[in-house]
């Protein structure tokens, strides 16, 4: 008897599996779906790549960081790559409505990557970006070390490798930070590359990072490391993060630090 109602229970009250998007957005990112829709919004902006050089930060810094991305940009046309894909995968978990939380997206370049967020459940209203030139109408131009927006605005925010383009590696965190709600999520990538001459942000090491995210009271959810040779043919180490903003108000009842 006791098994039978089990079973009944099974069929009648079952147990609802969480998700964070729709079956239409798991299909969306089936390799040549996603390739053929991400072409699709990409071309769309294409006139917009002829005037990303219109004007440039007065900000010495900053200008050839606008200049040598949105070289690249223009020149590719077409983001192929998924790389930053593994930040929402790592962001998505656990499993939750993320179509409520409003996100936002540090250096994306163009609309693929916020074409990525949608397919792992943010809704698209709720999904801004930010970069030095803009490719779409949902990218604002603004400086990732002089952020616009009023504090705690935001439920969780995204920056794929943009780190090492910063020229205060702290200044940029604490932005984060201030626009970040209390119990947010931050996920982002850094480069390591010590070699590197033109971006401080690359000589910046892991350990470094990790100080500066416990200064500013981030938790430490998720991380890990790859080494790798980049294009320059030097060593380089890819550190990706999660945490989390600690939440004064749900200190949290057990836990351990790394």
């Amino acid at each position: 008897m006791l098994k039978l109602n089990y079973l009944l229970r099974a069929l009648l009250y079952p147990a609802g599996a969480p998700r964070n998007s729709t079956v239409f957005q798991h299909i969306l990112r089936k390799p040549r779906v996603f390739d053929i829709i991400s072409c699709l919004l990409q071309l769309r902006d294409h006139r917009r790549l002829l005037k990303i050089h219109d004007a440039s930060p007065k900000d010495e810094f900053y200008s050839k960081v606008k200049g040598y991305n949105a070289g690249i940009t223009q020149q590719k046309v077409i983001s192929t790559t998924r790389r930053a894909e593994t930040l929402y995968q790592i962001l998505s978990f656990p499993p939750r409505d993320l179509s409520k939380e409003k996100l936002l997206i540090v250096g994306p370049r163009n609309v693929q990557e916020l074409f990525i967020a949608w397919l792992y459940g943010f809704t698209w209203k709720n999904i801004l970006a930010i970069d030095l030139y803009s490719t779409n109408p949902k990218i604002l131009v603004v400086n990732m070390e002089r952020l616009t927006f009023r504090n705690e605005s935001f439920d969780a925010v995204v920056m794929a490798n943009t780190l090492a383009y910063a020229r205060d590696t702290l200044q940029c965190l604490s932005e984060v930070s201030r626009v970040l709600k209390c119990g947010g999520r931050f996920v982002f990538g850094a480069t390591y590359f010590p070699e590197s001459v033109d971006w401080p942000g690359n000589r910046i090491c892991g350990n470094e990072i990790l100080a500066m995210l416990r200064k500013l009271s981030f938790n430490l959810v998720f991380y890990y490391a790859i080494d790798k040779i980049n294009s320059l043919g030097g060593k380089q180490t890819v550190h990706i993060f999660s945490v989390e903003k600690e939440d004064p108000s749900h200190p949290g009842f057990d836990g351990i630090t790394w």
